[in-house]
C-alpha cells in the first residue's frame, strides 16, 4: 500500500504546502523560474510508524490505515527528522494537536482551503487503481502474452467488467480534460478485450477460471474447416494480446498524466507497468514497458481510439515497438 492521491490533496491542501511545526511554517513547494515544474521540499511523515518497529509505531491501526490522511503530517525534512529521533518527546498525541493546530492557523491566518475539484480528481484516480487491480497487473495478464493457452481468473474478469462499467457511467469533475480521455479509452478498450475474449471462452473444472479454447480441433477432420478456423484462432489471439498490450501502454500514459497534472508522488516507488512476452525460443521471455511515443499520444487521447488502434496494428512491424 501507498498513500493515496486522496490523502496526498487532503494533507498538502490543508497544510497550505508548509511545515506543520509551529515555529518553521515554511512553504514546502517553490515554482523554478524557468520551467512549469517545482521544487517539492516537504515530507509526508507518519504519525504512527509505516512499519510497527518504526518511530511510535506501536498501534492498533492497520496497513492501511498508516498510510491515511488522519496519520500524516506534513513537514520539513529537518522536522521529521526530529521527531522520529524522539519519538518519547514527540508522541502520537502530541503530534496529532501539533497538525490540528497548524491546520486552524491555515484557515484563520491565510483563509486556505482544499480545492474540492481536486479532492474528487483524486477519488477518481484512487478507485480506478484499485478497480484496474495495478498492483497484480502483471500477473494477471501474464497468460494472454505465454505460449500456453489464454485464460484469465474469473474474479479478475468479474472486477474489469464492473471497472468498464463504472469508467462509462462516471460523472466527471471539471477539467483534466486529457485524464477523463485516458480512463475514457481505457474503458473502451476493456469492454473490447473482454467482449472479444467472452466469444469463445469457457469455464475451467472447479469454475475459478475462464479460458480461451483452441476452437479450431475439430472432432471429425475437415482441411478446409480446420485451416480457416486456425487462422481464425490465430488472428483472434493475437488480437487479445494487442488489446492487453494497448490497455497496458493506456495505464501507463494514465499514470504519466496523474503525476504530471495531479500528483507528483503517484506510484512513484512502483514506477510503469511491464508485462512479460513470450520471445520465438522456448523459455525465451522478456520484460517490456508498454508505452506510447511522444507523437503517438495526442491520438491516444482522441475519440476514435480503437480505430487508430486498428489501423496501428495493420501499419506496425512488429505489431509494438517497445
Amino acid at each position: 500500500m501507498s498513500i493515496s492521491v486522496v490523502s496526498r490533496k487532503l494533507l498538502w491542501g490543508r497544510a497550505a504546502d508548509r511545515c506543520s511545526w509551529p515555529e518553521c511554517r515554511r512553504p514546502l513547494s517553490q515554482d523554478l523560474a524557468r520551467s512549469a515544474k517545482a521544487i517539492i521540499l516537504g515530507e509526508e511523515a507518519h504519525i504512527v510508524a509505516r512499519e510497527k518497529d518504526g518511530p511510535r509505531g506501536e498501534s492498533t491501526l492497520t496497513t492501511e490505515e498508516r498510510d491515511e490522511y488522519d496519520n500524516l503530517i506534513l513537514l520539513c525534512s529537518y522536522d521529521h527528522t526530529r521527531i522520529d529521533k524522539a519519538p518519547e518527546e514527540y508522541t502520537v498525541e502530541f503530534l496529532l494537536e501539533t497538525k490540528a493546530n497548524h491546520e486552524s492557523w491555515v484557515q484563520e491566518t491565510l483563509g486556505s482551503e482544499v480545492d474540492a475539484n481536486e479532492v474528487r480528481w483524486g477519488q477518481i484516480v484512487d478507485q480506478l487503481v484499485a478497480k484496474l487491480g495495478l498492483d497484480t497487473w502483471a500477473s494477471d495478464v501474464s497468460p494472454f502474452f505465454s505460449g500456453s493457452p489464454i485464460n484469465l481468473a474469473v474474479t479478475t474478469e468479474e472486477r474489469l467488467r464492473e471497472c468498464a462499467l463504472w469508467i462509462a457511467t462516471r460523472p466527471w469533475p471539471q477539467g483534466r480534460d486529457r485524464l477523463k480521455a485516458v480512463i475514457v479509452n481505457i474503458g473502451l478498450f476493456l469492454n473490447e478485450l473482454l467482449n472479444t475474449f467472452n466469444e469463445y471462452a469457457e469455464l475451467q473444472t472447479g469454475g475459478h477460471r475462464r479460458i480461451y479454447p483452441a476452437f479450431y480441433r475439430i472432432p471429425r477432420w475437415d482441411t478446409e474447416l480446420y485451416n480457416s478456423l486456425l487462422v481464425k484462432y490465430k488472428g483472434r489471439r493475437a488480437y487479445l494480446s494487442d488489446l492487453t498490450l494497448e490497455i497496458t501502454r493506456y495505464i501507463n500514459l494514465f499514470g504519466d498524466l496523474v503525476r504530471e497534472d495531479l500528483d507528483p508522488f503517484f506510484r512513484q516507488e512502483v514506477g510503469h507497468l511491464t508485462v512479460i512476452v513470450e520471445g520465438q525460443m522456448p523459455w525465451e521471455y522478456g520484460a517490456h514497458i508498454p508505452q506510447f511515443a511522444q507523437e503517438d499520444v495526442e491520438s491516444a487521447l482522441g475519440v476514435q481510439a480503437l480505430a487508430a488502434f486498428e489501423e496501428a496494428r495493420s501499419s506496425r512491424t512488429p505489431r509494438f515497438q517497445w
